[in-house]
């Protein structure tokens, strides 16, 4: 498959994306090897201004930032300044951090792999400015509370050392604390990023500023940011600026075609064409799994990184962030075959964020299904318009309903389906393709019935890539096994 064949995918199904998520924009980019071979903007930057979102749209990143924190703290290693499993302890000055649950010290490794025991945190978010790093992450230690709730629902220290993988924001802004303490030229974090991660890799609309505020960004860079909205279902706000006080953990400002370049170095052992930010056994650790992430085999943490499938064909990493209240932002790279995808999303969906279907990441997550297909070597683009496809995906499951579902053994016959079909109540605006519709219901009554007979026929008809569109497009995102989920 061509980039010419993600490419026409990608511009057939990120609109209808947009829709079902409600998102008013997104801007992506696609690596393979050196080179960014394909970015687009789609949508909105703004709304009100009728802002079209194009590839020099910059975006928040969010937690996708935070292997950018991981990297610069590595350059120190790799210079011998701090060593992976050695006590962070030794290298905090006056800050003292210490897991009140014992066991052993924590290292910097137990900080990038999320097992320092620390709890799950909100980023320490304020509508001010932000106190300086080292003075937050005192108050933080000293009052030893988290911020959700003033406190009173997470606590600071959750586990001991070691003992399971615990998300935390307070962690690496501890990484980003030590890459400013020990950083041989004595410079803030957000230089020692530009210096030695951003300006290397020709980074020219990255910054990792503490606020997303004029006193830190350049003005050409807050100037072409988009806008970010808050939804709910039939709303879209815009909110008051928050700034996230541990800004280590996910404060960056980039474009995907910016984030591509790095997720290529990344994926390149640490190398993006000439430039070298890590040495080769360094890069190459931090997409290894160092640790689990959970009861799922396939799924472990890297130095940062989320490594799923290591040692298959499907092998990738990833990594996603949100910024309050109004963008998201996605990642995927296959460091075996040197292929990177990200996504950048001006919405974040104010519903639950507890679930594993988090709705902010739900545009981006789609995309990378569908590059996914692509990079395992199969033709992206759909076989059906969003009519015929929406349709045929719905008369699966009538079909489904009526025979295999329940067991019933009796056939349905052509006058059976006719009537279905020419009863059905369509709301306005609704793809209807009737054709489609019917040839599905047919379609599921000649199979046996059997679970393998629906699999089989929904893989053949509809790409996994776009079945997950529609399900969620027909309100089933849950479907079982007989729309081919795995």
């Amino acid at each position: 498959m061509t980039v010419t064949h993600v490419a026409e995918a990608l511009d057939t199904l990120v609109p209808q994306i947009l829709t079902l998520c409600k998102a008013p924009g997104m801007s992506l980019a696609i690596g393979v090897d050196d080179q960014v071979v394909f970015a687009k903007g789609y949508g909105y930057a703004d709304l009100a201004a009728g802002r079209p979102m194009t590839t020099a749209t910059v975006g928040p990143t969010g937690s996708d930032a935070k292997p950018y924190t991981a990297t610069a703290v590595l350059q120190l290693v790799d210079r011998g300044l701090i060593g992976l499993d050695e006590p962070i302890a030794d290298h905090l000055g006056g800050l003292r951090v210490a897991n009140p649950h014992g066991r052993r010290e924590i290292t910097l490794r137990d900080l990038l792999t999320h097992r320092s025991g620390l709890g799950t945190d909100l980023g320490f978010c304020d509508r001010a400015l932000p106190l300086p790093l080292g003075d937050l992450l005192k108050k933080v230690f000293e009052e030893g509370r988290t911020d959700a709730y003033h406190g009173g629902f997470l606590p600071l220290w959750a586990t001991p050392v070691g003992a399971h993988y615990q998300y935390s924001n307070v962690g690496i802004a501890l990484v980003g604390y030590l890459v400013e303490r020990l950083n041989p030229d004595g410079v803030p974090f957000p230089e020692w990023l530009r210096r030695n991660l951003f300006a290397p890799l020709d980074m020219t609309s990255t910054c990792f500023p503490p606020a997303q505020h004029p006193d830190h960004v350049p003005a050409d860079l807050l100037a072409r940011r988009s806008t970010g909205y808050a939804t709910l279902d039939g709303f879209q706000f815009r909110l008051p600026q928050i700034h996230a006080g541990l800004y280590p953990a996910g404060t960056a400002l980039t474009t995907p075609s910016d984030h591509a370049r790095f997720l290529l170095a990344t994926a390149g052992g640490g190398r993006l064409g000439d430039v070298r930010i890590l040495r080769p056994e360094t890069a190459a650790a931090m997409v290894t799994p160092q640790a689990g992430r959970g009861p799922d085999p396939d799924s472990a943490v890297g130095l940062v990184w989320n490594v799923f499938q290591y040692g298959s064909p499907g092998y990738h990493v990833g990594h996603g962030g949100e910024y309050m209240w109004g963008w998201n932002q996605v990642s995927r790279t296959w460091p075996d075959r040197r292929i990177a995808v990200t996504a950048s999303v001006n919405q974040w969906d104010l519903g639950d964020q507890g679930s594993s279907e988090r709705p902010s990441h739900l545009a981006g997550r789609l995309v990378l299904d569908v590059v996914s297909a692509w990079v395992e070597g199969k033709d992206p683009r759909p076989l059906r318009g969003p009519a015929a496809a929406r349709s045929y995906v719905a008369g699966l499951i009538v079909g489904d309903r009526l025979t295999s579902r329940l067991g019933i053994s009796t056939a349905l016959t052509d006058r059976d389906v006719d009537a279905v079909v020419a009863d059905s109540v369509v709301a306005e605006g609704t793809p209807w393709d009737p054709d489609a519709f019917g040839a599905a219901v047919r379609d599921v009554a000649a199979t046996d019935g059997t679970l393998p007979s629906l699999l089989a026929l929904t893989r053949q008809q509809m790409p996994k890539h776009h079945l997950a569109l529609v399900r969620r497009q027909l309100g089933v995102p849950f479907l079982g096994a007989m729309l081919g989920s795995d």
